[in-house]
């Protein structure tokens, strides 16, 4: 008995160290096909694979058949019929390819007629709220305190809104495990020192990536930092008086 103890335990030690510096795959390639680039990502990044790079095949014309960032294809080390459950070292190649308009393309889809002249009555776009033209939002930036009636007040209001303010990043880490998913902390105005809080509400974004930031590499560039300056244009979510946080969806930032 105490032989086969033995046996079995030195085997699962051999199996737990056969693994080291592995991943193993998610979903076969044919599985992925038509799934969102981004969850292709998350799903790979949970399995420990390190080395993963989009492609774009920028096709789209109206988007209706085939959605934006859908997948067509996924290798894995250069083989595009990979097997799920598969091991691999972790820092193999994971290409995710997925369709996408072109650069160029201006953002409209082919409409018909009735579809054109019901476009033409409807209300130019709203302005993006800034300290110039909304002073509800200077005010509320204005404020110094992390928590104030002003910010709850503010969110309320303006929720799904898009505001536009000169800001710094104070904290940012990754989101839970994954390597290209973070959670960032803002505060308006520039960055004062690492020793110092900056005053004011405390903005969040939560769980974004590179292109939900407006960025088209995969990694964040070196400006996507703490103590970093930036330009803020993002959409008003909610303000949890519980936390004191803010939060924020991104739509761009920018150096400055």
């Amino acid at each position: 008995m105490l032989v086969l103890i033995m046996i079995f335990t030195l085997g699962a030690c051999g199996d737990s160290e056969s693994h080291e510096g592995q991943a193993k795959t998610p979903s076969a390639s044919s599985a992925q096909k038509g799934r969102n680039y981004q969850d292709v990502i998350k799903d790979f990044e949970s399995k420990g694979f390190t080395n993963i790079q989009v492609e774009p095949i920028d096709d789209l014309v109206t988007g209706w058949m085939t959605k934006d960032g859908e997948v067509e294809e996924v290798s894995v080390d250069g083989d595009k019929d990979y097997s799920p459950d598969r091991w691999y070292p972790n820092d193999v190649e994971v290409i995710i390819t997925y369709h996408t308009f072109p650069e160029e393309y201006d953002g409209e889809e082919k409409t018909t007629p009735e579809e054109t002249q019901s476009s033409e009555t409807e209300e130019p776009p709203v302005p993006n709220l800034t300290v110039n033209n909304c002073e509800e939002l200077a005010t509320m930036l204005a404020v110094e305190a992390e928590i104030d009636s002003l910010y709850s007040e503010f969110a309320e209001a303006h929720k799904e809104s898009v505001i536009e303010f000169d800001g710094c990043i104070t904290y940012i880490v990754n989101h839970d495990d994954y390597d290209t998913r973070y959670d960032i902390l803002l505060s308006a105005g520039d960055y004062i020192d690492d020793d110092t809080v900056n005053p004011g509400p405390v903005f969040k974004f939560e769980d974004v990536n590179t292109m939900n930031l407006g960025i088209e590499d995969l990694f964040l560039p070196e400006f996507v930092k703490a103590g970093s300056n930036i330009h803020v244009v993002a959409k008003v979510k909610n303000f949890n008086e519980d936390t004191g946080l803010f939060f924020l969806e991104p739509v761009t930032i920018t150096e400055r």
